[in-house]
């Protein structure tokens, strides 16, 4: 049996009519004749009772009435289901965002993709830049958002949502504290911490080897920390200035400024998924944030530099 048999025959037995059904199947009556005939043939059996004014369902017939329609029923459904899937309306997204310095943007984004597509299944995961492209590239996650620079992993499209400017965490009785800007190459020979390369390990590589080319010379890199621990155990001490993403650690600590530096070295916050991945729950998501986040980034200002 075909489903496209079975379909017809529960429109006949329902419309009582050749000539409703076959409308309502958009064929015409002799191609709606023909599908009723090739399902009596192959179960040998009469199904329909025809005369000139009407048709009406044999006994065999009102016993296959019931078990087509769940048939035709169980088809239609799997072919919403299909469409809803094609049109991202329905599926699961797995989101990693960052655990701190990003919340607000990416809650902002997630929380207008689950109105609009409130049957789709989303799993969100937190951690730094590092981990989520790493859970990205590894198919464990299908949206990461993630701190980078000028340059971007193989097979991973990124969308920048907006520039973040890297600073410099100072003691307030530190010798560079006068300065605002501080000249980059003031930082040479000086003590510095770095966040651990592990959280970002392309973006951290960048920053030093942007660092190095504007002082020009290696660095002295004295902790490899998170910049709240870092402020806390080398800025407040006085024993290093910390770089930090100004944005991320929005109030100085008690006696800590922050300063910019000249040129500033800017960094991206993006929205990354695979090149590959043609999920139309993915696709939707990042229409979203076009839409939200129109050509947000604009061209670098004249004192910035992107790393």
């Amino acid at each position: 049996m075909e489903l496209r048999q079975l379909r017809a025959f529960v429109e006949v037995a329902d419309s009582g009519h050749f000539r409703v059904a076959a409308e309502r199947l958009k064929l015409t009556q002799p191609a709606l004749t023909q599908r009723i005939q090739a399902l009596e043939r192959e179960l040998g059996l009469q199904l329909l009772e025809r005369n000139a004014r009407q048709v009406r369902l044999a006994p065999a017939g009102s016993v296959l009435l019931t078990h087509a329609r769940l048939l035709v029923q169980t088809e239609d459904e799997a072919l919403r289901g299909l469409k809803a899937y094609s049109s991202g309306n329905l599926g699961r997204i797995s989101i990693a965002y960052q655990a701190a310095g990003d919340v607000a943007t990416a809650g902002s984004i997630i929380a207008e993709y689950r109105r609009r597509f409130p049957a789709v299944e989303i799993e969100t995961t937190s951690g730094s830049s590092g981990p989520n492209l790493r859970l990205l590239q590894n198919h464990a996650a299908d949206v990461a958002f993630a701190l980078m620079g000028n340059t971007r992993p193989d097979g991973i499209v990124a969308r920048g949502v907006r520039r973040e400017e890297v600073s410099v965490a100072l003691r307030t009785d530190h010798h560079l504290a006068h300065m605002d800007p501080v000249p980059v190459t003031a930082l040479r020979g000086e003590p510095i911490t770095l966040p651990p390369a592990g959280a970002n390990p392309d973006l951290i590589a960048a920053l030093q080897h942007w660092l190095i080319r504007q002082t020009g010379e290696p660095l002295n890199i004295v902790a490899w920390e998170p910049s709240d621990l870092a402020i806390e155990t080398m800025g407040r001490t006085g024993a290093a200035a910390v770089l930090v993403i100004r944005r991320y650690i929005p109030e100085p600590a008690n006696g800590m400024v922050y300063r910019s530096l000249s040129p500033a070295p800017l960094i991206e916050l993006v929205i990354a998924h695979r090149r590959d991945d043609s999920s139309p729950t993915v696709a939707n998501l990042m229409r979203l944030v076009e839409e939200l986040a129109p050509n947000p980034l604009g061209d670098v200002p004249d004192d910035g530099e992107l790393i």
